[in-house]
């Protein structure tokens, strides 16, 4: 017969167990649109079952293209104590989307108690999710808005350009003065595997000499026309054309992100057990 006592600490147990999300923003150091990007990314996380939601804070890619042009910010939200829920879209490739700031205040850093609602309201809210990607910029002061997103993952986007690779490792540079040493995830767009290697073993060699950083290789997503046309159908590239390489570049770095989720979670999960036995 199972005590009282027993059943209450197995269920605590299980409540302590629960998954973190794991919340990682992008940031681009390139001209290319990272809403397509990140929609791709979400599709392909999903399609390998996690639940993903995208969060856009940037003052560079538009509101339209996840469609929360229309819809209530986070932050509009957290002002009128309304329901959190009304922030959240659902896409037909079941992967959801919400707003965090109204654009023209992403570039404005937030007072410290709107900084500490909203950070409340978006933890409150990312807890449903296994994945959480932010489409992000940094603001004035060289940080994300929120403490949250400045603790979690940073995966930077850039290309083969030089004034790309120039610009990703002057973002890095801006970050750490704000934060501190801290690793970064690198995705090399517009390029072949042995070419994003070029170019992630150049920018990684000179953040660890300059800065004794590490960085960390994400994937390399290659040019394929059959991106465009996937999106001109309003489709991600694993729907419309799930043979092409584009579509296998965005399911390896898919797996990398749920298999790195999936390693947090179990030691979450040993750690929160040991300490309720």
């Amino acid at each position: 017969m199972v005590s009282f006592k027993n059943d209450q600490a197995a269920g605590l147990r299980r409540i302590m167990a629960a998954p973190k999300p794991r919340v990682v923003s992008v940031i681009s150091a390139s001209s290319a649109d990272q809403s397509r990007m990140m929609i791709n990314l979400a599709a392909s996380i999903r399609a390998q079952g996690s639940d993903v939601l995208i969060m856009h804070a940037s003052n560079t890619t538009r509101e339209v293209s996840y469609e929360v042009d229309k819809t209530q910010s986070l932050f509009e939200i957290a002002k009128a104590s309304g329901s959190v829920s009304s922030a959240v879209t659902n896409t037909k490739q079941e992967f959801s989307v919400a707003k965090l700031l109204p654009k023209n205040q992403i570039n404005t850093p937030l007072s410290t108690k709107a900084g500490e609602v909203l950070n409340q309201l978006f933890d409150d809210l990312v807890v449903q999710y296994e994945i959480v990607l932010v489409d992000a910029t940094l603001n004035s002061d060289d940080l994300l808005p929120l403490k949250t997103l400045n603790d979690s993952d940073i995966l930077i986007q850039l290309t083969r350009k030089p004034e790309s690779i120039k610009d990703a490792y002057a973002l890095i540079k801006r970050i750490c003065s704000q934060l501190g040493r801290r690793s970064f995830g690198i995705v090399v767009d517009d390029a072949n595997d042995a070419q994003a290697e070029v170019v992630f073993n150049n920018i990684a060699q000179v953040a660890k000499r300059f800065m004794q950083i590490e960085l960390e290789y994400f994937g390399a997503i290659p040019a394929d026309v059959h991106l465009g046309k996937a999106a001109k159908l309003g489709r991600p590239v694993i729907d419309a054309f799930p043979l092409t390489p584009a579509s296998n570049a965005f399911k390896q770095i898919a797996q990398r992100l749920n298999s790195k989720s999936a390693h947090i979670a179990n030691m979450d999960m040993l750690y929160n057990t040991s300490a309720m036995v």
